[in-house]
């Protein structure tokens, strides 16, 4: 049953009347909630255990470009599980509507080429790829207000891309096994994802936790990684088991990728 809040809270937004709501920043600790889902009512923190997990809204059911970025998800779920990382998704719709577009995202997932590396291929080939990741139902905007996903000037605002002053935007968060927010990612309606750049920074933010270490831009997996200006330079090379550092200036050292070898990714 909804309470006088939840009501008054759901007019404001239907109105236009009320904006982006929260203000999550990186370093918080991920707003808690309880919601429908396709694969059941979950309590988030209870749900995500201490794993990774990727929290990424959609502005709507049986759009096209939404129908694309959760297809390209359900290909990736070898890959985020391969990472101890959980993926939900969440729209403003109902889960009638969730549970009757999901054979489409199948459908939609199985005409993608695979662009990846013949490992990978022959890897997933095996593995079923349809959607198996909770999809919310936030009608009432309680979500979607914990983490600021509803951005009314954001446009279009109809048609393809969700319904009048109800669609929320394409945000991403990435949150760590602690609960702390590590990354928001913020995109407009009509621009889909990039999600192996989502895999790519779960895979610096784990590098990163583990070693203590920075990466530069366009790092990719097996790539040099910036050391902390904290290590004595004496120490860098012990600490990190390598005969060489880089060193371009005296606040940027690269190291190899500690703890890689081809073909451990």
């Amino acid at each position: 049953m909804l309470s006088i809040k939840n009501i008054l809270m759901t007019c404001l937004l239907s109105l236009g009347l009320i904006t982006n709501i929260s203000a999550n920043q990186i370093g918080d600790i991920a707003p808690n909630f309880i919601a429908k889902t396709t694969k059941g009512k979950i309590d988030f923190h209870n749900w995500s255990k201490e794993k990774w997990v990727v929290l990424f809204s959609h502005p709507s059911d049986f759009t096209p470009v939404c129908t694309t970025e959760l297809a390209q998800v359900a290909k990736l779920q070898p890959e985020f599980k391969k990472r101890n990382v959980k993926v939900i998704a969440l729209s403003t719709d109902s889960l009638e509507d969730h549970n009757e577009w999901i054979p489409d995202i199948n459908r939609y997932k199985d005409k993608i080429k695979e662009k990846s590396t013949l490992d990978k291929i022959i890897s997933n080939f095996s593995k079923n790829t349809d959607v198996d990741f909770p999809l919310i139902s936030d009608e009432n905007f309680e979500v979607a207000s914990l983490y600021g996903m509803y951005h009314p000037n954001a446009e279009p605002n109809t048609g393809s891309f969700g319904n009048l002053r109800k669609a929320t935007i394409r945000s991403v968060f990435i949150i760590d096994p602690s609960k702390k927010i590590q990354t928001i990612l913020v995109y407009p309606k009509n621009i889909g994802r990039n999600f192996d750049e989502i895999i790519r920074i779960i895979d610096a933010l784990q590098l990163s936790a583990k070693y203590k270490i920075s990466t530069p831009a366009n790092w990719k997996m097996g790539d040099p990684v910036i050391v902390s200006n904290d290590i004595p330079l004496e120490e860098i090379q012990e600490k990190f088991d390598t005969d060489e550092v880089k060193i371009f200036e005296d606040y940027l050292k690269m190291v190899d990728q500690p703890g890689f070898f081809s073909g451990s990714n």
